[in-house]
């Protein structure tokens, strides 16, 4: 079940404790802050009551403020209505402050962020969220670092969809114009890899059919000109898709092949 919490950074609609970078200090009025999509305790008890009826929720929130709410919201299902392996997910996770991680790594939260989203929308984020939080933007490693399963994800339309952009996006790490993103959170190709592969199966809650390649597995497979966690990481986006197979079907072949 999708639940929104909050808004966007770019936009600056998504709730966070401090203020953006450039709003009037002395406006006074919270709008500097962003917001969140509801009332607070109808959000906490529409995730509450999403839990007690056995689904997956994932929760769209993009600022830290918004992070705390629904972190506290998952707890407090898993207080009330304990149940195993839920895999509750938050989407994007952006904004977040270190003891956010731990907390989310501690609840078996699964977060979900975009490595496209520091290619195509860094140069916005940056700009939004100013240089004292951008270390927090779009964390990868420290998830890992922390034991939690990093998932590969697009959001398309936002951004392109791309699986290789994708990778590209969370190896480099770099802005439409060049700046660095967080470059601090950035993973290797074969652990970004293995998040658009088994890691997103995992968060779909698919992995014991999809995102390996063993016996029993569907065989969705993708043939490419060259081994991603081989190249260098700047020609990571440029690899072509020679072959792609849906469940054992040849699907698609790039005409060098035909």
């Amino acid at each position: 079940m999708k639940i929104f919490a909050d808004g966007s950074l770019v936009g600056k609609t998504a709730a966070l404790f401090d203020e953006y970078a450039g709003h009037d200090p002395f406006a006074g009025d919270g709008s500097g802050r962003g917001y969140l999509q509801a009332d607070a305790d109808d959000l906490r008890a529409a995730i509450i009551a999403a839990h007690r009826s056995g689904w997956q929720v994932a929760t769209h929130a993009i600022g830290d403020r918004a992070i705390d709410l629904v972190l506290d919201a998952y707890t407090e299902a898993l207080t009330q209505y304990p149940r195993p392996d839920p895999r509750h997910r938050i989407e994007h996770f952006a904004v977040v402050q270190p003891r956010q991680v731990a907390r989310a790594a501690e609840l078996g939260v699964i977060a979900v962020p975009q490595g496209r989203f520091a290619t195509e929308l860094g140069d916005g984020m940056l700009a939004a969220v100013g240089p004292d939080r951008h270390a927090w933007l779009y964390r990868q490693r420290s998830l890992l670092e922390a034991g939690m399963v990093l998932p590969g994800s697009s959001d398309r339309p936002v951004v392109a969809g791309a699986p290789l952009l994708g990778i590209d996006g969370m190896v480099n790490r770099r802005t439409s114009s060049g700046a660095p993103f967080n470059p601090a959170e950035a993973v290797t190709a074969e652990q970004a890899l293995r998040a658009w592969t088994w890691g997103s199966a995992y968060a779909s809650r698919q992995e014991h059919v999809k995102g390996s390649i063993a016996p029993g597995m569907l065989a969705d497979l993708v043939v490419l000109s060259e081994d991603p966690t081989a190249v260098s990481p700047d020609r990571i986006a440029g690899l072509e898709v020679l072959a792609t197979i849906t469940g054992g079907v040849p699907r698609y072949e790039a005409a060098s092949l035909g």
